[in-house]
């Protein structure tokens, strides 16, 4: 079940940026949650983004392992996955839950998690809560649960708590979060395929260099990738603790994006896309927009992915 997640998070994270889910529903994250990341498969699959995506799936090759997973775990990660939740409170993995809907065969998903060493049921109301050892972990202890809530949704995490408090929640038994909590714009970006705000980001950061320092002092935090009449996008708004704390961090965006906009050889695109960001700040509010054909934008993926798997193919 572990390998699901890790399946989903690399598709996401690496090759399309942001790919799974339905809208965002805030009546199923739990009321302690102080950040949530979302993402929308039904909108990216209308994207010229997402669209030119898939079929670089396929030309390097990244479908056939994805039709393998499925061959084992009786699903697609891409097709039959409707929608994917992460939110937490802070850094504390165990209080993190992940929430995947969409179309599973329990059956045949069940006997390969129950050949576990570690495996074990957990009964919780009506509810069958699953625990069993990740082998991937270095920490011995480190035990992992999850549940059918529905036979088209897996809630899943490392904490056992927090997947009882996200039964309860999606029971009605227990708080779920409002708007309020997080009002980004993030949340309700025009053509947004992935999401994600939280409040008290300045308390999640760690590090103590300059961007770190900077960054202490931010409040919220919110970030929508997306596409809008027919321009990809990524709009992030960040509130910081004070006007001149909003300040620094400008400055030292501006220094980031300044230093990559020079000319270089080895990313010559990266510092083209670079001159394309537009940072804006007023009062305690910084906002970053970037703007790009999807073209453009996925070229230069499908180029980072490249070059990623030839390092890797040194290094073996």
């Amino acid at each position: 079940m572990k390998k699901l997640i890790m399946m989903l998070a690399v598709t996401i994270l690496v090759v399309e940026g942001s790919v799974l889910a339905g809208p965002l529903l805030l009546e199923q994250v739990s009321g302690s949650a102080n950040w949530v990341v979302h993402a929308n498969q039904e909108q990216f699959k209308k994207t010229q983004t997402g669209q030119l995506i898939r079929k670089e799936i396929v030309n390097l090759g990244i479908e056939e392992d994805l039709t393998n997973f499925a061959a084992i775990f009786s699903f697609h990660p891409l097709d039959d996955v409707r929608d994917v939740t992460i939110y937490g409170t802070g850094k504390d993995r165990e209080k993190a839950v992940v929430l995947i809907d969409g179309f599973f065969d329990k059956e045949k998903i069940l006997p390969l998690l129950r050949m576990n060493p570690r495996y074990q049921e957990i009964k919780y109301g009506d509810v069958v809560v699953h625990e069993w050892f990740d082998e991937n972990q270095k920490d011995p202890n480190q035990m992992m649960y999850g549940c059918f809530y529905k036979d088209d949704l897996i809630v899943m995490g490392s904490g056992l708590d927090a997947v009882k408090q996200e039964v309860d929640v999606l029971k009605g038994k227990a708080k779920s979060t409002t708007s309020e909590i997080f009002s980004q714009a993030a949340l309700s970006d025009k053509g947004a395929f992935f999401q994600a705000a939280g409040g008290r980001v300045g308390e999640m950061v760690e590090g103590e260099d300059p961007q770190a320092a900077a960054l202490k002092q931010s409040d919220q935090l919110g970030i929508a990738i997306g596409e809008n009449e027919g321009n990809f996008y990524v709009d992030l708004g960040l509130v910081a603790k004070s006007e001149e704390a909003a300040q620094a961090i400008t400055k030292m965006l501006e220094g980031i994006i300044a230093f990559v906009s020079l000319p270089n050889e080895e990313q010559p695109k990266l510092a083209e896309l670079a001159k394309k960001v537009k940072i804006n700040c007023e009062d305690k509010t910084v906002k970053v927009k970037f703007e790009s054909a999807p073209e453009v934008v996925v070229q230069f993926l499908k180029d980072q992915w490249q070059k990623n798997q030839q390092k890797d193919s040194k290094t073996q």
